[in-house]
């Protein structure tokens, strides 16, 4: 639920696909991904969030 405040701290609206993104990001620590790398984690994590959604959370 840490990252629901985050979230909210920094004036976003809290989703299924920012909260889990953000998770993916923790989870990764400081090496460096793509956008399509996000992606695929979510594809082999049967999340069903497209490529454009991840390209918008990211901005």
């Amino acid at each position: 639920m840490q990252q629901n405040k985050e979230l909210k701290k920094s004036g976003l609206k809290v989703t299924h696909p920012r909260v889990t993104i953000l998770n993916i990001l923790k989870k990764i620590g400081s090496q460096h991904v793509s956008a399509e790398d996000i992606y695929r984690l979510l594809l082999e994590s049967g999340e069903e969030i497209g490529l454009a959604t991840v390209y918008r959370v990211l901005n």
